[in-house]
């Protein structure tokens, strides 16, 4: 198969494949490609751009982001910083389009823990993903060990691959393949990428947990749920907190509380559980 080959100052080709993939209902797209050929800076302009074009209005991703190059200072204002599936599915149907960046997905999800917890769980999430209105991009180094369900054809619609360059090419790190035979007959290579402009540390470890490790009791969608819970009426909940403004806005805070309350119930059986099971373990090899 012929490719096309492109510069992103080639506003007219790039912007209309970004809207042709990320212009309809939300799906997966992933970024792959070799150690150190800037796939996490990609994604994060991706992001940028998405955004620049209105085909999202908030961003997430398990990349702590900051205000300078220090990396001292978290900045959440572009990145909303989400590292576990309790905070995701509470932001994931907060409305308005989105899109979660999945860093570093073949370390917590790879396809030889097909059936672990992690990995079945993300089986839940993705058929939602279209209900939140939220683009799943994952970034993987290596998809033929990273969980299948990210490449599954009905969820899956676009692949961005970094081209591996010697470090002494002037387009080292500024070029990117595209394949999405959905919306595009022929590969595309982009070329002259810019770096993201949202600062982050690239040598930080991008982690993925099933739930927070404390869970914030002062979370507005918990507070407003217990406060429904003591028989508060609609109409003084609303007066409590200002963000809120019709009675539908009580309903929405509710039921997200209500998901991320079962959801971290969920974990905490299933890590009670592992731990009897462990502990069960251990004495029946004591006693041996």
């Amino acid at each position: 198969m012929t490719e096309q080959t492109q510069t992103q100052s080639s506003h007219s080709v790039w912007e209309s494949c970004l809207r042709k993939i990320y212009g309809g209902p939300a799906s997966v797209t992933t970024v792959k490609g070799p150690w150190k050929t800037g796939k996490t800076d990609f994604a994060i302009h991706l992001t940028e751009e998405l955004k620049r074009l209105g085909l999202i209005y908030t961003a997430g991703a398990n990349i702590q982001c900051f205000k300078d190059n220090n990396c001292e200072s978290q900045d959440e204002s572009e990145i909303k910083y989400i590292d576990n599936f309790v905070s995701l599915e509470s932001w994931m149907f907060s409305g308005n389009r989105k899109a979660m960046l999945y860093d570093e997905a073949i370390t917590s999800t790879p396809s030889r823990r097909a059936m672990s917890e992690m990995n079945t769980h993300w089986l839940k999430i993705i058929p939602e993903l279209s209900k939140g209105r939220m683009h799943l991009i994952v970034v993987t180094q290596e998809e033929s060990i990273t969980e299948k369900v990210f490449f599954h054809p009905t969820f899956h619609v676009a692949s961005w691959e970094k081209i591996q360059l010697s470090r002494h090419n002037p387009q080292f790190r500024k070029m990117v393949k595209l394949r999405a035979s959905k919306f595009i007959p022929k590969p595309i290579i982009f070329r002259n990428l810019p770096p993201a402009k949202i600062i982050f540390d690239p040598f930080r470890s991008a982690t993925w947990r099933m739930a927070p490790q404390e869970m914030d009791i002062m979370d507005d969608d918990l507070r407003i749920l217990f406060d429904y819970g003591q028989g508060i009426a609609y109409d003084d909940i609303i007066k409590r907190y200002p963000f809120l403004h019709t009675r539908k806005d009580v309903s929405n805070r509710i039921r997200r509380g209500i998901k991320k309350l079962r959801s971290y119930i969920s974990v905490s059986n299933s890590r009670r559980s592992l731990s009897e099971n462990t502990e069960n373990g251990n004495e029946a090899e004591q006693r041996k």
